[in-house]
């Protein structure tokens, strides 16, 4: 059998889960699209940075599992993959809460115009007037969370503890004793929009989220507020975005995800002062590399053994015969 790791990925890595796996499982390393594409004996995918499209799936008949290298799955045909029976999992939980923290740095570099206030220093400049006039602490501000899954409950834990109330929005309302749990409030997704001091989004990149924060969503934010992203690029409408920078309500935005990765250097996003932009790292920190290591081994190992995946890994549980929970 032939394990793929479809990255790139870090050096230590192909050892690492060579070590966790049987010595007769073959190993390789697929750098870039265009090799994977043209691959014709997939049988275990690793799938980091690159795409599993339809096409690629059904040209792959051994194909056996699609295990995610994190936690989105926007970067596989879910369909595609249900039809053939093929098990699309993630590495649910690995990286939560490296994600949560990376969500509430970007939210305190916001309020405090970091990155503005390192550039005017670079520049030879002591400009304190100019930033403290508008420099903010998210104690007593309200944060709105849309999605309310593991990443968004470890936001809002920190954020509490920081002082800030939380409303949140998901198309699954948590249970009455989970809210009193995390003291956070269920509001609609347009009484979060409209009432967030910051909106911080933790949503899977689906058919009806795509483009959830359009240039509707974005004109009825607060005035002075801040819209942070460290889930997918497809859920903001940047050009929109753009826009709101420039022209209000945003203060201030921060962004982990694009529609578009690599980010284009001519997209309508690039030099905006009021903008954090950071390439995709929130859950890429060097203490989670063993631990994926380990819990994608694990899935593949169960695919291999003829057992069942986890259920919380599970994206296509029901095209692939797993009964209802």
């Amino acid at each position: 059998m032939i394990l793929t790791l479809a990255g790139p990925y870090p050096k230590e890595v192909p050892g690492l889960i060579r070590e966790l796996l049987p010595p007769d499982l073959a190993l390789r390393e697929i750098k870039d699209q265009e090799s994977l594409d043209a691959a014709r004996d997939l049988e275990i995918v690793i799938l980091r940075t690159l795409r599993m499209g339809g096409a690629l799936i059904e040209a792959n008949p051994g194909l056996r599992l699609i295990q995610r290298w994190g936690a989105g799955y926007d970067t596989v045909d879910i369909e595609a993959a249900g039809r053939r029976k093929v098990p699309v999992a993630v590495a649910a939980g690995v990286n939560s809460n490296a994600v949560a923290e990376h969500a509430l740095l970007l939210i305190l570099a916001c309020l405090r115009h970091l990155t503005a206030l390192d550039a005017s220093m670079k520049r030879g400049l002591w400009d304190r007037t100019k930033f403290a006039q508008n420099s903010y602490t998210i104690a007593d501000k309200t944060l709105g969370l849309l999605g309310c899954g593991a990443i968004g409950r470890l936001v809002a834990e920190k954020a509490r503890a920081l002082g800030a109330r939380v409303k949140y929005f998901d198309a699954f309302r948590l249970s009455e004793r989970e809210e009193k749990a995390l003291g956070i409030e269920y509001a609609s997704f347009d009484e979060v929009v409209s009432s967030s001091d910051i909106i911080t989004l933790h949503l899977p990149l689906l058919e009806g989220t795509k483009n959830i924060m359009d240039q509707a969503a974005l004109a009825a934010m607060k005035p002075g507020s801040v819209l942070v992203n460290t889930s997918r690029g497809g859920l903001v409408d940047e050009a929109a975005l753009a826009k709101a920078l420039v022209e209000g309500p945003l203060m201030a935005a921060a962004l982990d995800s694009f529609s578009e990765e690599p980010y284009p250097a001519d997209g309508p996003l690039m030099g905006l002062e009021n903008l954090i932009m950071t390439p995709h790292m929130g859950g890429s920190v060097v203490d989670l590399t063993l631990p994926m290591v380990r819990k994608v081994a694990a899935n593949a190992l169960a695919v291999m053994n003829g057992r069942p995946l986890p259920r919380r890994d599970m994206v296509n549980q029901a095209a692939c015969g797993y009964p209802a929970e």
